[in-house]
């Protein structure tokens, strides 16, 4: 639903004067998606046609049982037009569907109820319905009726229609298989993500002063300029308010026909991006807190994510999905979780992470413009009033490692003592590199420590390269993160690097405490990883 929503606000704004048109059943209007894309449908006054086969039954369930109220008044509700008729005539109802289809061309959605009933089973044996019901239906049927009465048109449709199943069977069965690899998971960008191992460090020469917030802030902007198509959606993201961390302010008054304010419906809000995406647009969605993208998580995992396996490569979701994450505010349970391993391991989603060591603009820039897949973009909420970091951190070199695709959000990874062995190789990434960071420093003064440091850019698909080559060297590895170490980014890295290591390896995470995030800051300081507990972590390994 809210991609065919997302697909027909498309094609009306590149003028085109084609409709979409979408199938449902009446069984799903137990779904809060149906209604969170009818709002948006009737908002934006997209050409959608929407037909609901209304047979009666949601699988084996009678939908009388399970379905309240009357079907036509919840779609009259959203101030469309609704129809409601028997399906029975085929010829009846083509010409009932040239004045719809005028209609909807017009820019009105429209919504078409089809009295109807189902012949056969959902699938295999889920068809509990009395026999005689069905064998009756099946008299009535119109297309059985005219075969029946031998018809020459319908038995010769039926016939022909026959011939080229069965043939197309035989030629998909002498059909070799397509190949299993990353090529038909992951869209091939024309230019590389990124061509520059060290691209998304931030530097002095091109740093202006400004902080993260404002440097994303400045990424749309040009974003918006360079791709004429480019739409930006999400809750109270237009001005003056400008999101909930100011990152769109002035956007929708720079470009008021591309930024839509949504309604609060995160579902629909990132199923309409992935329709634009799949009509030959770009769309960034902004969750507006990190922790609401549960409610998004069929939208992206079973839509954006699967695309372009499922339609053998023709099709790509360049959908960028911007989430604020993080704790470290006081803002309790439901505001302050990093829910992005969720994501991780799902093929077909790159998950980004920004820290305060990258460069904010060419980070998400390279999302936005350079990658033909779904990103999931981690922005840590303590970043956004910080200027990012440039260079190296004090007593560190950075570290070049080659690129290994085109795919490759390169790694950040930086050395006290480049080319000599160091003592323990760290990992982390988002908002802990300050805290991480200030513990090494410590730990240097007063133990003169060595370390090899990787800030994480892109967390799945991960690439381990540097990390197990340091761990090569150091044989000690480990990997702080601010949500719970149970089941994380933590355990993925430890888990690659064992596997590919043949030498012996001291391991450690730190995550938070596994409960929820307290409101109190003083108790939220002591869940999450806080400067004590890093120091312990590296003097327990060490």
């Amino acid at each position: 639903m809210p991609i065919a929503v997302g697909y027909a606000w498309q094609l009306r704004r590149l003028g085109h004067d084609g409709i979409v048109v979408a199938h449902i059943g009446d069984g799903t209007l137990g779904e809060g998606l149906v209604y969170e894309s009818m709002n948006f449908a009737s908002l934006l006054k997209v050409p959608l046609l929407l037909v609901v086969e209304n047979n009666g039954v949601a699988q084996s369930t009678n939908t009388r049982d399970v379905i309240a109220g009357d079907i036509a008044s919840r779609f009259a509700a959203f101030d469309v037009p609704v129809d409601r008729r028997e399906a029975r005539d085929p010829v009846e109802l083509s010409k009932h569907f040239e004045s719809v289809v005028k209609i909807v061309r017009s820019g009105q959605p429209y919504v078409q109820i089809l009295d109807t009933f189902r012949l056969m089973a959902h699938s295999k044996g889920d068809d509990d319905r009395p026999p005689e019901l069905v064998a009756a239906a099946w008299q009535r049927d119109y297309l059985h009726q005219l075969i029946s009465d031998g018809d020459p048109i319908a038995v010769s449709a039926t016939t022909a229609a026959t011939i080229d199943v069965d043939s197309l069977a035989e030629e998909l069965e002498d059909t070799e298989f397509a190949p299993l690899d990353d090529a038909a998971v992951y869209a091939q960008p024309p230019q590389p993500v990124c061509s520059s191992p060290n691209a998304f460090a931030m530097n002095e020469r091109d740093y202006c002063g400004s902080r993260i917030g404002e440097l994303l802030n400045e990424s749309l902007v040009t974003a918006m300029k360079q791709h004429g198509d480019l739409l930006v959606i999400g809750e109270d993201i237009a001005d003056p308010y400008g999101g909930a961390f100011k990152v769109t302010r002035g956007l929708s008054t720079e470009f008021p026909d591309r930024v839509f304010s949504t309604p609060i419906a995160e579902a629909a809000l990132v199923g309409v991006a992935n329709g634009v995406a799949l009509a030959g647009g770009r769309a960034v969605a902004e969750i507006m807190f990190g922790d609401f993208v549960t409610l998004a998580v069929d939208q992206i995992v079973n839509q954006a994510a699967k695309a372009h396996f499922m339609y053998g490569g023709q099709v790509s979701v360049p959908t960028t999905i911007r989430l604020p994450s993080g704790g470290y505010r006081g803002y309790g349970p439901t505001h302050s979780q990093s829910l992005e391993r969720m994501f991780c391991g799902v093929p077909g989603l790159n998950v980004v992470a920004l820290s305060r060591r990258h460069h904010p603009t060419r980070l998400l820039n390279a999302a936005i413009h350079n990658d033909p897949n779904p990103v999931i973009f981690v922005e840590n909420k303590s970043l956004y009033s910080l200027k990012p970091h440039t260079g190296a951190p004090d007593g560190f070199e950075p570290i070049a490692r080659p690129i290994q695709s085109d795919l490759e959000y390169p790694n950040l990874v930086f050395s006290t003592n480049p080319g000599e062995t160091a003592d323990m190789t760290i990992v982390t990434y988002g908002g802990l590199t300050d805290m991480v960071e200030a513990a090494m420093e410590q730990t240097i003064l007063e133990q003169e420590t060595e370390f090899d440091y990787i800030v994480l850019t892109q967390l799945y698909p991960l690439n381990a390269a540097a990390i197990v080559d340091s761990c090569r060297e150091t044989g000690r590895l480990l990997v702080i993160e601010e949500a719970t170490d149970a089941y994380g980014i933590g355990s993925e890295v430890i888990a690659t690097v064992a596997q590919q290591l043949k030498t012996p390896l001291k391991t450690a995470k730190l995550g938070a405490l596994p409960m929820p995030i307290p409101n109190s800051r003083r108790q939220e300081e002591l869940v999450l990883p806080n400067a004590s507990s890093v120091l312990n972590a590296i003097a327990d390994l060490l």
